[in-house]
């Protein structure tokens, strides 16, 4: 039987960043701007609670370059 564990997982951050090709980090990039502009990646508020209409939550500013999110929930659109 195979082994399940993390070898096979894809990962965000600068582990993947500094060994992934440049149209993957390009790729990423564009992603994660895409959902800042659409309002749809933000911090969550004191009671940890996502506005409406965000998906993803900014779990880490990154000086001088994009911030770290994480997927929270599915949109219904």
């Amino acid at each position: 039987m195979a082994d399940k564990s993390s070898a096979g997982r894809r990962t965000r951050g600068p582990e993947r960043s500094s060994t992934a090709p440049k149209h993957e980090r390009a790729a990423e990039e564009a992603f994660v701007r895409g959902l800042i502009e659409r309002g749809e990646a933000a911090k969550p508020d004191q009671n940890g609670k996502l506005p409406p209409g965000a998906t993803h939550e900014i779990v880490e500013e990154v000086e001088g370059g994009l911030p770290k999110i994480r997927r929270r929930r599915f949109s219904m659109r």
